[in-house]
């Protein structure tokens, strides 16, 4: 089974070091580069890989940690029932 995290700000962030503590691999992905982000997936540990956000949505199992107000965005890449972990943060 193949899990991956669409966000990587905190809620993100606090996802992947649960998967990294667990020896699970997990791809991350946001709408940036995912060179942008690779030297924080790997402090996390190396089970954390940075991968496009088209990528990983190919994955068996989806959480979603961004903003409510994004998450159609994400949606329009792959439709699917997901799990989420809204970020509540209002900027």
């Amino acid at each position: 089974m193949s899990y991956a995290i669409i966000g990587f700000g905190d809620i993100g962030q606090a996802l992947a070091k649960a998967f990294a503590r667990n020896g699970i691999e997990v791809s991350v992905a946001t709408t940036r580069d995912p060179a942008s982000f690779a030297s924080d997936a790997a402090a996390i540990g190396p089970e954390v890989i940075p991968k496009t956000l088209a990528e990983a949505v190919e994955a068996d199992v989806i959480f979603l940690a961004v903003r409510f107000e994004s998450h159609p965005d994400v949606a329009k890449a792959r439709a699917r029932a997901w799990p989420t972990a809204p970020n509540p943060t209002i900027a």
